[in-house]
């Protein structure tokens, strides 16, 4: 059990699942106090230009009783039938209707699967454990624009040979790059060739105090993470002149393998070209891991042809829509697939929301429960649902079981909301701008 107590400064922009899915990565409850702050700080400099109090007390509580009967009463013992009394549905009907669609499934003929149109997608409104905001401030979003029109412009794309650029990594900093990333949403749904690819990727690199990591306004092409060190995190206040100290220090970070902290920066430039927001210089002696964009972008979407009609999906969803060809690979890149057996809940109406799907095969039974009626309907391959998590309503809007084994690609709202959300709401202003 985990119980956090936290300012206002932490939820901005984390949820409260988020957070606790970051805390249940570690075993001390200090380590998972410093990574949420790391998380909570890194999302402040992605939306804003300033920080809040970002203050939390991780307790890890382990003498609870357990009383699996009580806990099977408290959960419900289908979730379809627990808690939809409200809405004034007889559950052992809705049951048999369920049973009786999946017993006419399977007689349909599967092959015909792929051809059916996607579902036409009903939303309800519902309130939800969200973080106060998830889009970047107009201050943030001048600042964006700024800083692209001052870029340089940037060239094509770096092209690696994986196998050239890889170096052999002894299992001690393997576990040490391991331990750094664990907190970090980029590397949370990676599977174990990919970790082993981009252990071998990341480029050691050893700094003296002084020296400049990165500067603010240059053009991001690598993620870093901090394995032993102090780096000042400095920020120049719009109009100011660099008299060549950066601007003002707003944050310090410490890497050390004794503590096993092992902060991160510069993760959007993983996802796509955009300078740099603020200046990291090297307040000690320290050395750092180093991941260029090429690089990552290669081990996740090698071999992927398969997700072309994913691709067709998403730049069909309204709030992806306005995307380019970039951001479409993107988002695909970072989507996994997830099998559910016949007849297990995808999602339910009412219940937050950390996932958005598409289905790649297979068929599902959907239930929309609102007031004085019932919709129901199905969900077959190229359908997508759950996307209503990425417009504001942070619970699912209906009930989505599957009717035989069925596969689907998934999306993390956290791992959007940290990487694609700026891009997103970027591009999605200037298609609004230009009606």
């Amino acid at each position: 059990k985990i119980l956090v107590l936290a300012s206002d400064g932490v939820f901005e922009f984390l949820t409260n699942q988020s957070v606790i899915d970051i805390c249940a990565k570690f075993n001390d409850p200090l380590e998972a106090c410093r990574a949420v702050v790391a998380e909570a700080y890194e999302l402040w400099l992605q939306y804003e230009l300033r920080t809040d109090d970002i203050t939390i007390i991780v307790m890890f509580i382990d003498d609870i009783r357990n009383d699996p009967a009580s806990r099977r009463q408290s959960l419900g013992n289908n979730s379809i039938t627990s808690s939809r009394q409200e809405f004034g549905v007889d559950p052992t009907q809705m049951q048999k209707e369920l049973e009786q669609q999946m017993a006419d499934d399977d007689d349909e003929d599967e092959e015909d699967e792929s051809d059916e149109e996607p579902m036409e997608e009903q939303q309800i409104a519902n309130e939800g454990f969200k973080p106060v905001r998830n889009a970047v401030s107009k201050e943030k979003s001048k600042e964006i624009a700024k800083l692209r029109a001052n870029a340089a412009p940037q060239g094509p794309e770096d092209v690696f040979d994986l196998k050239k650029l890889s170096t052999p990594k002894t299992e001690d900093e393997k576990r040490s790059i391991q331990e750094a990333i664990k907190a970090s949403v980029m590397f949370r749904n990676i599977n174990n060739e990919q970790r082993e690819m981009i252990y071998a990727c990341m480029e050691s690199v050893h700094v003296k105090s002084g020296e400049w990591v990165i500067r603010q306004g240059s053009a991001g092409d690598k993620f870093y993470i901090i394995d032993e060190g102090h780096f000042e995190v400095r920020i120049l206040p719009d109009g100011m002149e660099d008299d060549g100290e950066g601007g003002n220090i707003i944050h310090m970070y410490e890497g050390s393998r004794k503590k096993h902290t092992h902060p991160s920066f510069g993760e959007l430039a993983l996802m796509y070209s955009a300078p740099r927001s603020a200046s990291i210089v090297a307040k000690s002696d320290g050395h750092l891991w180093a991941l260029h964009r090429s690089a990552f972008r290669q081990v996740l979407i090698e071999a992927q042809d398969h997700r072309k009609d994913l691709k067709k999906v998403l730049q069909a969803i309204p709030y992806f829509s306005n995307l380019d060809s970039d951001g479409i690979n993107n988002l695909a890149a970072i989507m996994d697939e997830v099998t559910f057996g016949r007849g297990e809940n995808i999602i339910e109406q009412g219940q937050p929301g950390k996932h958005m799907y598409v289905v790649r095969s297979g068929s599902c039974y959907t239930v929309e429960m609102v007031p004085g009626e019932t919709k129901r309907g199905t969900a077959k391959a190229k359908s997508f649902f759950g996307d209503e998590i990425f417009t504001g309503d942070e619970r699912y809007g209906k009930t989505v079981v599957s009717l035989q084994s069925t596969t689907c690609w998934h999306l993390d709202r956290v791992i959007v909301e940290k990487t694609m959300a700026p891009l997103i709401e970027a591009a999605n202003a200037a298609a609004g701008a230009k009606k």
